[in-house]
């Protein structure tokens, strides 16, 4: 496993995160195989959220934390300000809950129900413009202060937002924004799959690096284009995902990744993913296998550099490989 270090965490950062998006209790063997693998693999980053599947993820990997007795060799992150969904998954984005009242409602339901003092990181899912980076910021760094989280950070924010929080959070004196969590993968999407999600691109992650701030990317393997699961425009797929990845350019990009895993002897999702693991950023990826098997293929891009041709081919930069 290779590792990164984020700023006010003492630990090293595992650099792919294990995404729990989906877990739930009715999956309990498959997901426990899954942690257990991924922990000895030398994974340590548990990626999670109060409102993960209609909030079944945080259940059953507090009962694999307790089982294994290993809540100090890890880093938990959790998160706040989703707007809301109910115990069958469905949300609701008309109901927005963006403010600092609500990161601490979501932070103390979380610590209890997961039974553990603290979250190494702790960061917004979403943002709402209409609401002061002040009072965020604010109330960030009291829980900090607080020993309820040890660093904090956003998702799905714009460039100008993290800056001026970045800015307020400085002149405070704060420990500021330490990871920013957007979607960056290789693709190019052209409707985001699910409310004021934000996906990005090499100059934003360039951008946030400049600024301290270390990037965990969910989505980083294009939720299955590069597997690839769809081979053309014409093929069936679901329609968030139609919206998403369904362009000549991505078919073309798909088209490249395959081209350079075959010469480099590996999978295409190993190539898309270490697309964004390049050293090139201080970034690390959050990804959501389901089964062992799907975890040790994702982990095999860790084994592939690109070099700069590389990148520019599959970035459709250069013609030339």
């Amino acid at each position: 496993m290779e590792y990164c270090q984020i700023k006010g965490l003492d630990a090293k950062v595992a650099r792919i995160a294990l995404g729990t998006g989906w877990f739930g209790p009715e999956n309990e063997k498959v997901i426990f195989e899954l942690l257990d693998a991924y922990v000895a693999s030398g994974g340590n980053v548990i990626d999670t959220g109060r409102f993960y599947n209609g909030g079944k993820a945080e259940i059953v990997i507090t009962k694999w934390l307790k089982e294994r007795s290993n809540r100090d060799d890890l880093l938990l992150v959790n998160k706040a300000c989703h707007h809301y969904v109910d115990e069958n998954n469905v949300q609701y984005p008309d109901k927005s809950r963006v403010g600092a009242d609500y990161i601490t409602e979501d932070l103390e339901y979380s610590l209890k129900n997961m039974g553990v003092d603290h979250f190494d990181m702790y960061i917004m899912h979403r943002d709402n413009e209409e609401v002061p980076v002040e009072e965020l910021m604010d109330r960030f760094e009291q829980h900090r202060l607080e020993g309820k989280i040890t660093t904090y950070g956003v998702s799905n924010w714009s460039v100008e937002r993290i800056k001026a929080a970045n800015d307020y959070c400085i002149q405070k004196d704060y420990l500021g924004i330490s990871i920013n969590s957007p979607s960056f993968t290789l693709a190019n999407v052209k409707k985001p799959r699910w409310y004021r999600a934000v996906y990005v691109d090499a100059d934003y992650v360039k951008k946030n690096n400049e600024m301290g701030i270390t990037v965990m990317s969910w989505g980083a393997q294009g939720a299955g284009f590069f597997v690839p699961l769809w081979k053309d425009m014409n093929a069936e797929a679901p329609d968030d995902i139609k919206g998403a990845f369904f362009t000549e350019e991505n078919f073309k990009k798909l088209a490249r990744v395959e081209e350079v895993a075959k010469k480099r002897g590996v999978e295409p999702i190993n190539v898309a993913l270490a697309y964004v693991l390049n050293d090139r950023f201080d970034v690390f990826a959050s990804i959501g296998p389901r089964n062992k098997t799907e975890l040790l293929s994702s982990l095999k891009a860790q084994d592939v550099h690109l070099k700069p041709e590389e990148i520019a081919y599959l970035e459709l930069k250069s013609e030339n490989l």
